[in-house]
């Protein structure tokens, strides 16, 4: 009989401790953090402090435990400092039972993005959507308000398409860290782009109503940002002959505004007419039949002969006849 209690016993103590399987250890008991961690980004993530599990990893892995350092410089994290976030944060059981080292030192792994590259990415997209030769434009990019970390090689710098609008003065273009197509992070680059143009300008000071003559201009690279063609001239032609509304400093680039419209040849005006044949200069009179405007032709009577024939108007007292 006793015997057979025994037995009885056995098998009951066996049948408890099947029906009562050791439990997990907590999840504490399996994290093991680091005393020297690195930060990809600009952040400190949990994964970055320890080796986490892979349904922790999964959960709460990419947690923002602190801001990262700035490149090159590192980051002292106390045990006590840490188990303050984590009790932030609702996970302060990770750290009760686990080996918390007294410190943990965390450096960036990053790189900063360089003033150069922010500089290429802008002149690129201004070269390839204003439609304006290299040579004439001056790109100048300010400089960022924050710094900006590229974590790994992986991750790549974008001009993001903008809104459609003028590409000089003062531009603003957005971009962006990407990641296999995925934007990591947008920030907004602010610059100017100016635009150069070789124009007409004054050699010399001129006063109002003074006839512009070969002497007196010349075509220097001025900065033409947010004018229209129509508002400087490029050639000297386009002004030789014209007379100034008003006078002119030296250096000035020349506009529509400087000269008169009037003409410099009245209709009923006596006129010197230059007859040009093949260098062969022969001078003679005539009267203007209408009124004549510097490079423009216009009709001229030959008083002897009655007859009239067209002259290009050199200035206001000549025009001229090639022969």
């Amino acid at each position: 009989m006793l015997r057979i209690l025994g037995l009885i016993l056995l098998i009951l103590l066996l049948g408890a401790k099947t029906a009562n399987p050791a439990t997990e250890p907590p999840a504490a008991e399996r994290v093991k953090f680091r005393t020297e961690a690195a930060a990809a980004g600009e952040y400190i993530s949990l994964q970055d402090l320890a080796e986490l599990p892979p349904e922790l990893a999964q959960s709460c892995g990419q947690v923002r435990v602190w801001t990262a350092p700035p490149p090159g410089q590192v980051y002292t994290l106390t045990r006590e400092f840490l188990g303050y976030r984590l009790h932030q944060l609702g996970l302060a059981g990770l750290v009760e039972g686990s080996a918390v080292p007294a410190a943990i030192h965390v450096r960036q792994s990053g790189e900063l993005i360089t003033k150069e590259q922010i500089a290429a990415a802008f002149r690129g997209y201004i070269l390839k959507h204003g439609h304006w030769p290299k040579e004439q434009l001056r790109v100048e990019v300010m400089p960022l308000e924050e710094p900006v970390i590229v974590p790994d090689k992986e991750v790549i710098l974008e001009v993001l398409p903008g809104k459609s609008g003028p590409l000089t003065g003062d531009v603003t273009l957005e971009m962006a860290l990407t990641r296999n197509g995925q934007i990591y992070k947008r920030f907004q680059v602010a610059g100017r782009v100016a635009l150069e143009q070789a124009v007409v300008c004054a050699v010399k000071p001129l006063a109002a109503s003074a006839v512009l003559g070969p002497d007196d201009v010349r075509v220097q690279p001025r900065e033409i940002t947010g004018l229209r063609s129509g508002d400087y001239f490029v050639s000297p032609d386009q002004v030789l002959g014209r007379v100034l509304s008003r006078s002119v400093g030296p250096q000035e680039m020349l506009t529509p505004r400087h000269l008169s419209q009037q003409p410099v040849i009245n209709r009923g005006d006596e006129v010197t007419v230059v007859l040009d044949d093949h260098g062969l200069a022969v001078t003679t009179k005539g009267v203007a039949r209408e009124p004549g405007y510097a490079g423009r032709f216009i009709r001229i009577l030959n008083p002897k002969s009655k007859r009239e024939f067209q002259a290009k108007v050199v200035d206001a007292k000549t025009v001229q006849v090639t022969l």
